[in-house]
């Protein structure tokens, strides 16, 4: 927590500085000022009669002092009832006002906890929220937060559709004795009408963040190729109707890009370990990899072993087809296709590739021909 010359802990102050206004109630113990405290200028702390507060020294510190170390962030206790919990059987008993209420004093593991528990609170009342100013300790690490309505503050620009109209709506945050965070002021007065529908609180920003519980639900179901519509669906029974979901469909597409982005950077890999083990299980089995000037797949393609042995039966006409980018990776995907006995299709191999150019079409033809023993159609 920054100061410009207050004395803390034996460091000089500017004259007035020390009030009963400045610091929170809550947060004078950790930053008390012992009477008769000398500076690094030298300059000493009057006593005053009855031991109070208050005296102050001459400025001759220019430098900016800051509040000494912050504690870590305490570790999660499973042991330890939850501000959310605590606040939830608070209602059950009283069954009135709201469900998640951020009282003075209410604390947190951490900052994270904190803000998606002040989000809670901002749902339920029709608001959304989001962080603003904060102080450092000298070890660089916040020992203050202030989460603010979405409405506080100035536009940034003028004639601008911002919703911020300065709202003095707010919770602040310090570091607790026991590593963890605690409400030192709360206001709850809004300049503006708040929203009343779950359709309209969907559009303030902070809600439109997916907490961490459905991150991992959606996950699970984007990994077992569960449909878009299909995963908002069943991400809505779980809070009765898909009307009730506290994220837009929107929302949810975005997370699904980007978890399907995240899984992309390792496909390649896993792809390549599932060939190598249909390898080792059917030494018949056979594949090959293009790869280009930066060693990334430009072409893939394999014939298995049944595939094999109907070529050498059924492979006096054959015909290659692609689909054009239908997957997920927007490659074109070919695949070698002749017919038996029976007038039945029967496939010989398959293709992935980057691009439909003429070179790439050589080296697939090329290459077909030789994992199939050389004999052409």
């Amino acid at each position: 927590m920054s100061t410009n010359g207050v004395e803390i802990n034996g460091m000089c102050a500017a004259p007035g500085a020390m009030t009963s206004s400045f610091f929170p109630v809550e947060s004078q113990d950790s930053m008390s000022v012992p009477n008769g405290a000398v500076c690094a200028a030298g300059c000493a702390r009057p006593a005053r009669a009855g031991g109070g507060g208050g005296g102050v020294c001459i400025l001759r510190c220019l430098c900016r002092l800051r509040v000494g170390k912050a504690p870590e962030e305490r570790e999660m206790n499973p042991n330890r009832i939850s501000a959310l919990e605590l606040s939830v059987r608070a209602y059950a008993e009283k069954r009135d006002g709201m469900v998640v209420n951020p009282s003075i004093g209410t604390s947190f593991d951490s900052l994270d906890e904190a803000y998606e528990f002040y989000n809670l609170y901002s749902w339920e009342c029709g608001f959304g929220v989001r962080l603003a100013k904060s102080r450092l300790n000298v070890e660089r690490k916040i020992c203050m937060q202030e989460i603010v309505c979405a409405c506080a503050g100035k536009p940034l620009r003028e004639n601008s559709r911002s919703t911020r109209c300065g709202c003095n709506a707010m919770i602040r945050l310090l570091r607790s004795n026991d590593k963890g965070w605690y409400i030192a002021e709360h206001k709850d007065d809004h300049n503006h009408p708040l929203t009343l529908t779950c359709g309209q609180k969907m559009h303030w920003k902070s809600h439109k963040h997916i907490d961490r519980y459905a991150k991992d639900l959606v996950k699970q179901l984007r990994d077992n190729n569960v449909g878009l519509g299909k995963v908002f669906s069943i991400v809505g029974s779980f809070f009765g109707t898909v009307d009730k979901v506290p994220f837009t469909k929107r929302s949810l597409k975005t997370l699904c890009r980007k978890l399907n982005r995240e899984q992309s950077d390792m496909d390649a890999v896993k792809t390549m370990a599932i060939l190598a083990e249909m390898k080792a299980n059917d030494p018949d089995f056979n594949y090959t990899v293009q790869v280009d000037g930066e060693s990334r797949v430009k072409t893939l393609m394999w014939v298995t072993s049944r595939g094999f042995d109907q070529y050498r039966c059924f492979g006096d006409a054959i015909t290659f087809d692609t689909t054009y980018r239908t997957n997920l990776y927007d490659m074109p995907f070919g695949l070698f296709v002749g017919v038996n006995n029976h007038f039945q299709s029967i496939i010989f191999g398959g293709a992935m590739m980057r691009n439909e150019m003429e070179d790439t079409f050589k080296w697939i033809f090329k290459e077909f021909i030789r994992m199939v023993g050389g004999k052409h159609p």
